[in-house]
């Protein structure tokens, strides 16, 4: 079966800006050059997903600006259907991005019309029919809300991306199939920076109980991930890589996940899959652009 995803969430422009290190506070440093390139957390974990080959819908909220038109031309390419994607008056989503020379990257993100997309019109989008829904905090509370309740009713899995860190994400949100922060957001969720083993067990079971979700898949960077629940307590391990840009690691593991997850049924061989396209997005520079294929995944995961 070929998996159907929809994308309720973000998309956003990116402003990279490649330099030795970041500034300190008051100082100017110089660059190495700049470029724009698609992004968002929604919008990468669904470009990760249609290029690992699923059939993916994205319900959002773009500008009626340059920004916008770019972004959705970007989608349509990727053979991402843009039919329930709104157009509104105002910024479309923007991140400034600074990549340093050893690959830390700090992020300032500006939802713009993100924050305008509506629960009201979920219902029509999910009429179109979907296996698993992508989610993030980038998008109003009460549209992802809208969202759980509606999948839960209709026996579709939802796979919420815990990012960026909220201290009160999960307030209000019905239970989710897989709830998948990384380290930070696990820190700001129940408090716990999830650093071997015994951490994120100890982690997962704070966030299963303050969620109600079937399973906690953690994302550990460079550590691979944890998946818990269902009887499960499994460290799935990382793919040695040469990192040049972590940025969209943390999405491209989300949605190439969840298309393994919807056509396999194993949460974790999905989450070896995950790990891989993770992996390989790190390899290149940029969010989307260094999104990987299903060839690209099925080759690295060969490998071992």
């Amino acid at each position: 079966m070929t998996a159907k995803i929809l994308l309720v969430g973000s998309v956003m422009m990116d402003l990279i800006l490649r330099c030795e290190r970041a500034p300190e506070p008051s100082e100017s440093v110089l660059g190495h050059d700049y470029r724009n390139a698609p992004g968002g957390k929604g919008s990468n974990a669904a470009v990760a997903a249609a290029r690992a080959g699923a059939q993916v819908a994205a319900y959002a909220s773009v500008g009626n600006d340059s920004n916008g038109d770019y972004l959705i031309e970007r989608w349509q390419e990727a053979g991402i259907d843009t039919t329930h994607t709104l157009r509104r008056d105002g910024n479309t989503g923007f991140v400034a991005i600074t990549l340093e020379d050893n690959g830390q990257n700090r992020l300032i993100i500006f939802p713009g019309v993100n924050m305008e997309t509506p629960p009201d019109k979920l219902e029509e989008a999910l009429d179109a029919g979907a296996d698993a829904i992508l989610l993030q905090f980038e998008i109003p509370d009460a549209t992802n809300a809208r969202a759980i309740e509606l999948a839960n009713e209709r026996g579709i899995i939802t796979v919420l991306d815990a990012g960026p860190a909220r201290t009160d994400g999960l307030h209000g949100l019905p239970p989710v199939t897989v709830l998948s922060p990384n380290e930070t957001e696990t820190k700001a969720l129940v408090g716990i920076y999830p650093t071997d083993e015994a951490s994120c067990l100890e982690a997962a079971q704070k966030l299963q109980e303050k969620n109600g979700c079937k399973y906690v898949l953690l994302k550990l960077g460079e550590r691979g991930s944890f998946v818990y629940g269902e009887g499960i307590a499994q460290l799935v391990p990382p793919f040695q890589i040469e990192n040049v840009d972590p940025t969209a690691a943390g999405d491209a593991f989300t949605g190439a996940f969840t298309k393994a997850f919807v056509e396999t049924g194993d949460i974790l061989e999905a989450a070896r899959y995950g790990n891989a396209a993770g992996a390989l997005t790190c390899t290149k520079l940029g969010a989307q652009p260094s999104v990987p294929t299903a060839e690209e995944i099925d080759a690295l995961l060969a490998r071992g």
